[in-house]
């Protein structure tokens, strides 16, 4: 679809050159209507001045040169006159020659006639009482030469006309630009919102634009407070039933049910889809928040720090985290998703390792690498598609539900990246997670 700017410009520049049109042809037309006026008093006054001669006979006879102006002697010089008296023969200008010039009416002949040597004559014709006789005269001026001045005036209104209407183009441009300026920084606010950077528009809009504007800041606050409510409600009532569900599972735990290994084994299995069930509406809700605000992002430097702490509480001394690789200073995805993906792969990196668990991050201009290593057993590579299954698990001697690389893998997946497993240089398992940059995002080293 054709650019506003650009449908304003043309049609700018239609309008500039239809008034120019209309101005050249009406000034054309105005100035050869004034002109042949002009140019009709002065054949009426030649008309007379050609009868003021003394008598009547000296009309009879070809004038006398010498009483006459010089352009009425030279041939084809572009003024005639032709005198008839009673319908005689006509008494004609040296300068017509042998060219016939008759009477067109009385006055100033509408059109321009032929004339010799293709000029086009402005004629006027008049009838005259003198001495009891009819005199007939006719006057009659070249009017080529003002047809030309014409044509040349009215391509000189055009040329000009259409620098004209350029220039009003050029200048409309730059009004229409100064005028869409605020549009610009609204498109700028609109994309950091996109990126999360910011939640409302502020830049103060012309009054055909602010109440959308202002409907916009209204509708991004509501929809706010929906996914606030909605992600807080989900929230409270994950943890709400954790406590429960906690409290069964040290039920389940007790002497008195290990000679009931079935009913045990089944309560385990349901506890099991109601952990599974939580998780993923906890995950869901976190998904659907949208874009992450600068506030939300995380920071490796500030956030890595205390997720280390804690694995380091929950496994002791026994097992070394440490991070290597770049560090930079915001990541473009929510905090808390980030915290889940690392916190299940160094958890589950730790419960496996012998002494070592590392998180090397690198980053490239398409994408941010995270791998996660430890010098554990590691897992054969016929089982590795096996744990992204949800609720999978190869041992059941360590402690866990079999949810975690699940839900990293759907974070992940979210956010269109990629979850592999495979063979660590330490000599066990690296888990590697490649996220694509969000649009508009690039790294931060």
């Amino acid at each position: 679809m054709m650019s506003l700017t650009r449908r304003l410009d043309l049609g700018l520049l239609i309008a500039s050159l239809v008034v120019m049109l209309l101005l050249s042809q009406g000034s054309v037309l105005l100035f050869d209507h004034v002109t042949r006026n002009y140019l009709g008093e002065r054949l009426q006054e030649d008309a007379e001045n050609l009868i003021a001669t003394p008598t009547l006979d000296d009309l009879k006879h070809d004038p006398n040169p010498e009483s006459l102006r010089a352009s009425f002697n030279r041939v084809y010089s572009g003024h005639y006159f032709s005198i008839r008296i009673d319908d005689g023969q006509a008494v004609r200008s040296r300068s017509l020659w042998d060219y016939q010039i008759g009477k067109h009416g009385d006055g100033l002949v509408p059109g321009l006639a032929d004339g010799p040597g293709n000029q086009k004559l402005l004629v006027w014709s008049g009838t005259y009482q003198r001495g009891g006789h009819t005199l007939d005269v006719t006057t009659a001026l070249d009017y080529t030469p003002v047809t030309e001045r014409l044509s040349w005036l009215r391509w000189s209104i055009w040329g000009f006309g259409g620098a004209m209407a350029g220039l009003l183009v050029l200048i409309q441009r730059r009004v229409i630009r100064l005028g869409l300026k605020p549009l610009d920084r609204l498109q700028r606010e609109l994309a950091q919102l996109h990126e999360g950077q910011r939640m409302t528009l502020e830049t103060p809009m012309p009054d055909e634009i602010a109440p959308v504007v202002t409907e916009l800041n209204h509708q991004l606050s509501r929809i706010e407070q929906v996914l606030n409510r909605s992600r807080d409600g989900i929230a409270n009532l994950g943890h709400a039933l954790k406590t429960p569900l906690a409290v069964m599972e040290a039920l389940l735990g007790r002497e008195e049910l290990d000679h009931l290994p079935d009913i045990k084994q089944g309560l385990r299995h349901r506890l099991d889809d109601i952990h599974r069930l939580i998780e993923r509406e906890l995950q869901r809700a976190r998904l659907d928040t949208g874009e992450v605000s600068a506030a939300a992002r995380f920071k490796p430097e500030s956030d890595l720090p205390p997720l280390l702490d804690t694995l380091r509480e929950i496994h002791g001394a026994r097992v070394r985290f440490c991070v290597a690789g770049d560090r930079p200073a915001s990541l473009p995805w929510d905090r808390d998703e980030v915290l889940e993906v690392l916190g299940n792969l160094l958890d589950n990196a730790g419960k496996w390792a012998t002494s070592q668990a590392r998180l090397t991050l690198s980053t490239t201009s398409q994408a941010l690498t995270l791998q996660i290593d430890d010098d554990g057993p590691g897992i054969a590579p016929e089982y590795r598609g096996d744990v992204l299954n949800r609720g999978t698990r190869l041992d059941e001697q360590v402690a866990g539900h079999g949810l975690g690389l699940g839900i990293v893998e759907q974070i992940v997946g979210h956010h269109g990246g990629t979850l592999t497993l495979d063979d660590s240089e330490l000599g066990g398992l690296r888990a590697s997670i490649t996220l694509p940059w969000p649009t508009s995002s690039t790294a931060k080293t």
